[in-house]
């Protein structure tokens, strides 16, 4: 009863909880309101890697499969366009990002991406294991794409000795 009585005798300590509950309203509001304003320029990609396999059929012998390679894909997942300048693999050496390039055809994996469209880049089994093979079996190997505004994405998909298994099973 003496803690009730104090609080209806002081105008004074009712404003001030009064006046702490509206500046943490408005802090939440003005928190929000950023949030919301940031959105419709919001940047994010996706990225992605595949094993591509090939079908055949033989007569006598029924179907067969086999790996064929390896894709990587980016899914624009933000609210606007993404302009890539590279997406393919990577191997982290030396402390960079190594990318990794087709030596045996043109290859060119620049693309426009608006939101929520998707490109893919394969590289065959031979060109993987040829990019790979000539490092240590225990570096990283990532899916790798740069824009145009020099922001680079990278997502770990393994090791050279990992991989390389991967693709000759």
């Amino acid at each position: 009863m003496c803690f009730i009585e104090w609080c209806n005798q002081n105008n004074g300590f009712i404003s001030a909880i009064l006046s702490i509950i509206g500046l943490l309203l408005s802090i939440i509001a003005i928190v929000i309101s950023i949030h919301t304003a940031r959105l419709p320029y919001k940047k994010e990609l996706l990225l992605g890697s595949s094993l591509l396999l090939g079908v055949s059929q033989i007569p006598l012998r029924g179907t067969e499969t086999s790996m064929v390679g390896m894709s990587s894909t980016a899914t624009n997942v933000g609210n606007r366009t993404i302009s890539l300048t590279y997406l393919g693999f990577a191997i982290k050496k030396d402390g960079k990002l190594n990318k990794m390039y087709p030596v045996d055809r043109p290859f060119d994996s620049t693309e426009t991406l608006d939101p929520s469209e998707m490109h893919d880049v394969q590289f065959s089994k031979a060109e993987i294991i040829k990019g790979l093979s000539r490092e240590d079996k225990s570096t990283n190997v990532y899916v790798y794409a740069s824009d145009t505004e020099g922001t680079e994405y990278k997502k770990r998909i393994g090791t050279v000795g990992k991989v390389i298994a991967s693709l000759k099973e």
